[in-house]
């Protein structure tokens, strides 16, 4: 696989689910990481222009990942995820929404159940894999339509070209 290749994301729609895929070069153990530490996340979770000022991570089944994306203009907007599964170094799982700065949820989107893989794909290499599910098709579709795939992919591409070799250099 080329460095091209690795810049790419593979997307597709299963039903109610959005799928998009990416290879990274760097040890799993680092992508990892760079998923469940927040001062990490923070950095590279939220499209730009958008950041994250607050990001507080319970990684544990039943904790909460709650975190504020500000725009350029200072608007913010909470999102609560609840952990279901925790496998270190393998796959998190949880539910998604968005919430209020006291991490009540909001019925604005719709909740989404989200699982994130990562694989080892030879050579050092690890393989990103985050599937969205929505109650409904309509749903998805509503949500893609509001740029989930472009934003997704936005900032896999900062936490590719910024952060992870950041953190490969120590």
């Amino acid at each position: 696989m080329t460095q091209s290749e690795t810049s790419q994301p593979a997307t597709r729609i299963e039903g109610r689910t959005f799928v998009i895929e990416r290879a990274f070069d760097a040890p799993k153990e680092l992508v990892y990481e760079a998923f469940v530490n927040p001062e990490l996340l923070s950095k590279w979770w939220a499209p730009k222009p958008y950041t994250i000022p607050v990001c507080r991570i319970d990684l544990r089944p039943g904790g909460k990942w709650h975190y504020c994306m500000r725009s350029p203009e200072g608007q913010t907007q909470w999102v609560l995820g609840i952990y279901e599964e925790i496998r270190p170094v393998e796959r998190v799982s949880y539910a998604i929404t968005f919430a209020d700065e006291q991490a009540n949820p909001t019925d604005v989107i719709p909740k989404q159940e989200v699982t994130v893989d990562f694989a080892d794909a030879g050579n050092g290499r690890t393989t990103l894999t985050l599937s969205f599910s929505l109650p409904t098709e309509e749903a998805l579709h509503a949500t893609l339509k509001m740029g989930m795939s472009e934003g997704t992919a936005m900032t896999l591409d900062t936490l590719e070209q910024e952060v992870l070799p950041t953190m490969k250099r120590g």
